[in-house]
């Protein structure tokens, strides 16, 4: 067959069955990648339905596409003309973006125009458009030149979406884009393809690699189209057209008339509720553990009410779409930028009025504060290069942070130890957990991952990179020492699957997998092995380990960091140069009685790890992060004066409070709390010069020195979450003649103990010595 793109020799690529009836072909291009289907027989009944119901996300993608296509009109293009949507559906990007102040117009030769009624464009041959869009178009293109050129009608310049296909290429049955359930998509890119065609019209062709992208008449600089692909559009807009739109349809405002109108702004909205911004930018950088790990905390916070107070930086349209989640897209992270990068999301958290800023990933804002959190210390530990700029920004991140959190105990000794600055009890600990599905599975199961892959033989399985800190070697040299080590193959799966060849001469003989595997291959492959080895000199948590012995896999490691932390008696264990250590591990695994006790061990162990715990425990740490202004002790007290209540009664009730706290012999170790919530913005200023004046006016008294040790921290209003967090430190409440009723409901403070003030001057906390 031959390429529609390049018209080189398209090759068998794979069978698929779509619409869940037809087996169809798919061909490949040698030259240009470009894949196609075998000759679309079956489209009418494809598009029985023009917008498939599988597409739940239309509408957020529309939304996106309105921002990022208003920032690359403002900073390219003639903003003043005219723009078609091409293949626009309903109309509600178009609608989007007239709100915006552009001049779009719609055209779909399928779709019914529910959004945008009196703005359709008509069939031309004068290109009057600034610019064409077409997004999610190009991958329903039968003959895709010919239709590009019919684009070219319009305008020059096209703005288009369509997935490039991965480097892993992977086959129709291995990736969603492909679309097998719904049959439309029977054109897939890559970037190679796409530039063919701009060179074929004699046109330009920029992308950010991965979904968007332009052909165009144009001249710009290849990163400004990269950076505005993932960039939110500048403060300044444009007027909205609604109003204008209206009137036209209404008949009051005639159709080339532009008359000017007057423009509202919108109302500020009162914020409710903490705000976290969290910086997605790990899934754009990597795709190891981390990612598994935050796409964990994401899922359960969207379950437990959380995901409501966050924000995720979409960095490069990486980041998992999780319902429940919002997401705003922004330019991909780059360390040669990163002063600008920190300025970038110094404005983002303005802009949305961030309480507290957390990374993915080693970024930071200017000034927003911001909680670290340490997956490993293992450049420190195992003194690597700190100079490389990855980890210049880690240790930027951790001066900057005014909170800590850790995935283990042993990396917040580390922690703590390389950064002696920061205190343990700042160090939050939030073990990882194992996703429900990574259990012990059935024989059934691992009989069809055997089969599927050609595996014949009893396998030990390894989880990751195995070069390096990972320590891969102790493993294949110990192998080579097994008598029996024919009997056996080896399975590596992760996200690295080159077989180094330093390990190939100890293998000769034995077959090694290098398999990407889904969590349900995973959960068959771990069920079916005779062991996960895992001999890492470091790990900050060691999830492998975890998720092995959650599946009733035996493991054998090495007493490292944080591993005993997470296998327990769940593991042999070898020393990490034992190389006769750990052929006899290899060999005693194989006993049956070895095998049984690990395997229960190891299916106790993993219930005391969970997703939902670690969530819990990183969303208090992050709440307990806007709290730090309270400087919170050992012993926190609260008090909720009446405001309302003559100045001369409520400065004696006052100075009564701070004498007794002030003067009382655990003072170093207490906080005054005291509520200031129901005031307005003006009187609690007066609430603070109150406090100010009590202090001074003890001061004076004689033999009276209420400042020596003495810490009061005025509470504002808080969130609910806050005060849930808050209720937990605080370990009484000091009563009050004159009490501001409706404040203590509203915090909810029943479950805190009462105390009378002269019980608290008479009340020691800590033992003395």
């Amino acid at each position: 067959m031959q390429c529609k793109i390049c018209e080189s020799e398209s090759t068998y690529l794979a069978n698929a069955k779509i619409l869940n009836k037809y087996d169809i072909d798919y061909f490949q291009c040698e030259n240009c990648g470009f894949v196609q289907t075998e000759e679309p027989y079956w489209l009418s009944e494809a598009y029985s339905d023009v917008i498939a119901s599988s597409d739940v996300g239309l509408v957020f993608r529309n939304i996106m596409f309105s921002k990022i296509t208003s920032n690359i009109i403002l900073t390219i293009f003639n903003h003043y003309n005219k723009f078609v949507d091409y293949g626009g559906g309903y109309g509600l990007f178009v609608r989007l973006m007239r709100d915006s102040g552009f001049d779009f117009h719609w055209h779909d030769k399928y779709c019914n125009n529910i959004f945008c009624k009196g703005f359709e464009a008509q069939d031309v041959e004068t290109r009057p458009y600034e610019l064409v869009t077409a997004f999610e178009v190009f991958e329903h293109f039968v003959n895709p030149l010919a239709e590009i050129e019919n684009l070219l009608n319009f305008s020059k310049n096209i703005l288009f979406s369509t997935e490039l296909l991965p480097e892993s290429n992977p086959k129709p049955d291995e990736w969603w884009y492909y679309s097998l359930q719904e049959g439309q998509h029977i054109s897939i890119y890559t970037s190679k393809a796409l530039s063919i065609i701009a060179d074929r019209l004699g046109l330009n062709f920029y992308s950010n690699g991965l979904n968007l992208h332009l052909i165009t008449e144009k001249v710009i600089p290849p990163v400004l189209f990269e950076s505005l692909s993932y960039s939110e559009p500048p403060e300044a807009k444009k007027p909205s057209l609604i109003e204008k739109d209206y009137l036209k349809a209404i008949g009051k405002l005639e159709e080339n008339k532009n008359e000017e109108l007057p423009t509202f702004t919108q109302s500020i909205s009162v914020k409710k509720g903490i705000k976290v911004v969290v910086d997605g930018v790990f899934f754009q950088l990597y795709k190891t553990g981390i990612a598994r790990v935050w796409k964990s905390l994401l899922e359960e916070w969207a379950k437990d009410g959380f995901a409501e107070h966050i924000i995720v930086l979409d960095r490069a349209g990486t980041v998992p779409k999780i319902p429940g989640i919002k997401y705003r897209v922004v330019e991909p992270y780059n360390y040669s930028r990163t002063l600008r990068d920190r300025e970038l999301l110094q404005q983002i958290c303005d802009e949305e009025d961030a309480d507290l800023f957390v990374s993915t990933y080693y970024t930071t804002p200017v000034s927003t504060p911001s909680v670290f959190i340490g997956y490993d210390m293992i450049p420190e530990v195992l003194e690597g290069n700190l100079n490389e700029p990855m980890w210049q920004e880690k240790h930027f991140a951790i001066r900057h942070a005014s909170s800590y959190i850790t995935i283990s105990e042993n990396t917040a000794r580390d922690l703590v130890r390389f950064f002696p600055d920061i205190s343990a009890e700042s160090v939050t600990v939030a073990h990882c957990g194992v996703n429900s599905t990574l259990s012990p599975g059935s024989q059934d199961e691992v009989e069809k991952f055997k089969t599927k892959y050609g595996i014949s033989k009893p396998y030990f399985i390894l989880v990751g990179s195995r070069s390096g800190y990972k320590n891969g070697a102790l493993f294949f040299q110990a192998f080579d020492k097994l008598y029996n080590k024919h009997s056996f193959d080896i399975v590596c799966t992760g996200f690295d699957l080159e077989f180094e060849d330093e390990f190939r001469a100890y293998t000769s003989g034995c077959t090694v997998y290098m398999l990407p595997l889904s969590d349900v291959e995973l959960r068959a492959a771990y069920s079916g092995a005779v062991a996960l080895v895992f001999p890492s000199l470091y790990e900050g948590f060691g999830l492998p380990v975890l998720e092995a012995i959650a599946c009733g896999c035996p493991v054998i490691t090495c007493p490292n960091a944080s591993i005993p932390e997470v296998a327990g008696e769940a593991a042999l264990y070898v020393k990490s140069d034992d190389i006769d250590g750990m052929a006899n591990a290899l060999c005693d695994i194989q006993k049956a009685t070895v095998r049984n006790f690990l395997i229960a061990a190891g299916l106790s162990q993993a219930k005391k790890f969970s997703w939902s715990k670690m969530g819990s425990k990183v969303r208090s740490a992050l709440i307990g992060a806007t709290l730090l202004a309270l400087n919170l002790r050992e012993v926190n007290v609260i008090i909720f004066p009446d405001w309302l209540q003559s100045e001369e009664s409520l400065y004696l009730e006052l100075e009564e409070v701070i004498r007794v706290v002030g003067t009382h012999p655990d003072r170093s170790q207490m906080t005054l709390l005291i509520d200031t919530s129901n005031i307005s913005e003006e009187s609690e200023i007066d609430a603070n010069l109150a406090l100010s004046s009590v202090v001074m006016n003890l001061l004076m008294q004689e033999d009276i020195d209420v400042t020596d040790g003495l810490e009061i921290s005025p509470v504002g209003k808080l969130d609910s979450l806050q005060w849930e967090i808050l209720l937990d430190r605080i370990h009484s409440r000091i009563i009050l003649k004159n009490e501001n009723e409706q404040a203590i409901a509203q915090a909810r403070v029943e479950s805190v103990p009462l105390f009378q003030l002269d019980s608290l001057a008479n009340t020691r906390f800590f033992r003395e010595g």
